[in-house]
């Protein structure tokens, strides 16, 4: 027999019934493929005729209250809210092939989430006006200390900019007009990340990964009514390709979906202890990418 869970509103034996391949192609050349269980979802015909199955009126404990089962649908409504949002920031990205990371950070101890989106909103429009066409994917990050900062994936910026009668190197750009916002000395924007990182290998799957990483985080922590990530216009991907497999090994499965594109490398592959999940991330080699 399955496990016993909650779908639609009744209870159901819950059964692995094959696999599903989803197969993400982005325009900037990301791929990736996800195998993951495919699960049909049986109601408890024993309690069906009286009606008994719905999940507001029988426990499968007989113990549950309905303050503890409505807590329970929030919980796990959050938790796949956040993992949506990770996968939707994380597609973004891909689709535009970003090679660049932004940390912009406050010297003050700025723990106000709202203020931080106002200055970044007034950042961002200072920075398209001294660099026409920056476009960018965003979230918000809170440090140790509760102040707030913002990782953006944006496209490589030039070494060296055109800012008010001078040419100067793009991270003093970035500072400058940050301070414009929030004030002399009151913070930075670094450019490559900590210990520039990304500067050396402009990976875009790993910036995906390393700033949509934050959203399901601060899901978590409980931050509500609030949007923990934006971008710029024009950056959603197309709908990935799905397949689904009978019921066989996962092995077998991993050898029909595995397709490396000439010029790719791998960027990440997992398969999960359980054999319950299994991914392959790749890119187009730096090389292809235009180099180092």
């Amino acid at each position: 027999m399955g496990q016993m869970v909650k779908h639609n509103g009744y209870w159901c034996e819950k059964v692995a019934s094959g696999w599903k391949v989803r197969v993400s192609e982005f325009a900037s050349g990301q791929r990736e493929t996800l195998i993951t269980r495919r699960f049909e979802y049986h109601v408890g015909t024993e309690f069906f005729e009286d009606g008994s199955a719905l999940v507001e009126e029988i426990d499968q404990s007989g113990t549950l209250l309905q303050a503890e089962r409505d807590a329970q649908r929030a919980e796990v409504l959050a938790w796949k809210a956040g993992q949506r949002a990770k996968r939707n920031c994380r597609g973004k990205i891909k689709e535009a092939g970003f090679d660049e990371l932004l940390t912009i950070t406050y010297r003050q101890n700025q723990c106000d989430l709202a203020l931080c989106r106002t200055h970044f909103a007034a950042w961002l429009r200072k920075m398209r006006k001294a660099l026409p066409g920056f476009r960018g994917v965003w979230a918000f990050e809170r440090q140790k200390r509760g102040a707030w900062h913002v990782h953006v994936c944006c496209d490589r910026l030039p070494v060296l900019m055109h800012f008010r009668g001078a040419r100067v190197k793009s991270w003093k750009v970035g500072t400058a007009l940050w301070r414009d916002v929030v004030g002399p000395n009151n913070g930075l924007c670094f450019v490559g990340g900590k210990d520039g990182r990304f500067n050396r290998y402009r990976s875009c799957a790993k910036m995906a990964g390393y700033v949509s990483k934050y959203l399901t985080k601060h899901h978590e922590d409980g931050v509500k009514d609030a949007r923990m990530w934006d971008s710029t216009r024009g950056l959603t991907p197309k709908k990935p390709r799905v397949f689904e497999f009978p019921e066989c090994p996962l092995g077998d499965v991993i050898v029909a979906a595995w397709e490396l594109p000439e010029g790719h490398v791998v960027a990440n592959h997992i398969c999960t202890r359980e054999n319950s999940m299994w991914l392959l991330y790749s890119e187009p080699a730096p090389c292809v990418r235009g180099g180092v």
